[in-house]
């Protein structure tokens, strides 16, 4: 159960400094739920859990909207509705570059699972010696 005496620090103080109620307090089975709805709230921590294609889609849509909202702002100088300009154009490019990486990527596998296929039909020493020679090249990567 939660211990009211410790959660009732709701003052100003105390929630400058952090929650405003005192998480020691709160009961484990408590805080693993509330710290997995937060883990939701938040943006990937790891770089292999983001998707950056999807990012970098995002990302030229927020930028599309600003260059809407400021392309014809006469308010604006010049130089400041070029700049945005240059970000969808800057945005654009990465995002061609990486789905040209994706696509490399997508075939490389491709055609290392088509290797491994057929290398399984292949005698065990002739597959064994290609592995090994394969694994001595990716190394030199």
């Amino acid at each position: 159960m939660i211990d009211d005496d410790k959660t009732r620090s709701f003052d100003n103080q105390t929630a400058s400094r952090g929650a405003p109620f005192n998480w020691k307090a709160l009961p484990l089975p408590l805080l693993l739920r509330y710290r997995e709805e937060i883990n939701e709230c938040l943006p990937p921590t790891e770089l292999s859990k983001m998707n950056m294609e999807e990012e970098m889609v995002l990302q030229y849509h927020t930028i599309r909207i600003l260059q809407r909202e400021v392309i014809d702002d006469d308010s604006l100088p010049p130089n400041q509705r070029v700049q945005v300009a240059n970000s969808v154009a800057s945005t654009l490019t990465r995002l061609s570059e990486l789905q040209n990486e994706l696509y490399s990527s997508e075939r490389f596998k491709a055609i290392e699972n088509l290797l491994i296929r057929s290398l399984s039909k292949l005698p065990e020493e002739v597959a064994m010696t290609f592995v090994t020679d394969y694994e001595k090249i990716l190394e030199t990567m």
